[in-house]
């Protein structure tokens, strides 16, 4: 393998493990847990009554258009949110 396709398949893999690092050094039930953006790596918050709904369906929409979904849509009692985590290649600068 060459030094640029070994550099840019650790950089991937770095920005793959980042949301289970952050989620392992924040966690759910911190105040701090919010949506973000790494990248392509993003966290997508979703509240209110319809929350569960529309997480559902912004995840499977994501995933149409090629996302990975890393953290399927999930409850954060911290935020008082419905959120999952996705890694979009198309973001990818």
């Amino acid at each position: 393998m060459s030094k640029k396709v070994t550099r840019r398949a650790a950089a991937l893999a770095g920005l793959v493990a980042a949301p289970f690092v952050l989620g392992a050094t924040l966690g759910t039930g911190t105040a701090a847990a919010a949506p973000w953006r790494i990248g392509p790596l993003y966290r997508a918050e979703f509240a209110g009554p319809e929350g569960s709904a529309v997480c559902s369906k912004a995840e499977a929409f994501d995933r149409s258009i090629g996302a990975v979904v890393l953290v399927s849509c999930s409850w954060d009692p911290a935020a008082n949110a419905w959120f999952y985590v996705v890694f979009n290649p198309r973001t990818w600068s």
